[in-house]
C-alpha cells in the first residue's frame, strides 16, 4: 500500500544566457544530443541537455547514500516498493511513476510552428519522507547532482518495463539495482 511521501521537484536555470533565464534541463539549440547513449533511445521531445543529464545521473550515482539522508527511519521503507509510485529499482524514466527519479515533462517557453512545445522541465526526487531533516535532504540531493555536473557524468540508460521487472525479482541488471525496501 502506498504511504505518505515528500517528494521533491528540482530545475535549475542556466544564468550564462541572457534574460529571461532558460530552463537548463531544455536541449539548446546548438547543443547536440546525439552523442549522448541515453539520449539517442529517447523521444526527440525527450531529450534533455547535458547538464541536466549529468545532474540526473549525479543523483543516481549517490542514491544509495541519500537514503540515510532522505529515508532515516524503518518505516520511511515501509512504502518503497512495486505498486507504491516510489519506485524500487535504481533507476530513472520520464513521466515513469514507478521509478525514483522521475524526468518531468512540461510545456516549453519556447514556440514552435505557433504550438506549444514540450520537453523534459524538472526531476522529482521520490525517495524521501517527513521523516528526514528536510534541510539535509535537500541540501544532499543538489550537492549529488551537482557533483554529477563537476564530474561530467553520462546518464545511464532510463529504465523501462523489461529491467524493472528483472530488478525487483531479484535477478541482476545493468541498468537498474534493486533498492532495499
Amino acid at each position: 500500500q502506498a504511504g505518505n511521501g515528500m517528494h521533491i521537484h528540482l530545475s535549475f536555470c542556466d544564468l550564462r544566457t541572457s534574460a529571461p533565464r532558460r530552463n537548463a534541463f531544455v536541449v539548446s539549440s546548438w547543443e547536440d544530443t546525439s552523442l549522448s547513449s541515453s539520449s539517442s533511445k529517447l523521444h526527440a521531445c525527450d531529450k534533455m541537455s547535458s547538464k541536466a543529464e549529468s545532474f540526473v545521473e549525479g543523483i543516481m550515482n549517490n542514491l544509495p547514500s541519500l537514503l540515510s539522508l532522505t529515508m532515516p527511519s524503518n518505516n520511511s521503507f515501509r512504502r518503497v516498493g512495486v505498486g507504491c509510485w516510489t519506485g524500487s529499482v535504481n533507476g530513472w524514466a520520464v513521466e515513469d511513476k514507478e521509478v525514483p527519479l522521475r524526468v518531468c515533462r512540461g510545456e516549453l517557453t519556447v514556440q514552435r510552428k505557433s504550438r506549444a512545445a514540450y520537453g523534459p522541465t524538472n526531476v522529482e526526487f521520490k525517495l524521501s519522507d517527513s521523516t528526514s531533516n528536510i534541510y539535509l535532504a535537500l541540501a544532499a540531493v543538489l550537492a549529488s547532482g551537482l557533483d554529477g555536473i563537476v564530474r561530467s557524468l553520462k546518464l545511464r540508460p532510463p529504465v523501462n518495463n523489461n529491467n524493472r521487472g528483472n530488478a525487483a525479482n531479484g535477478s541482476s541488471s545493468s541498468d537498474s539495482d534493486k533498492l532495499p525496501s
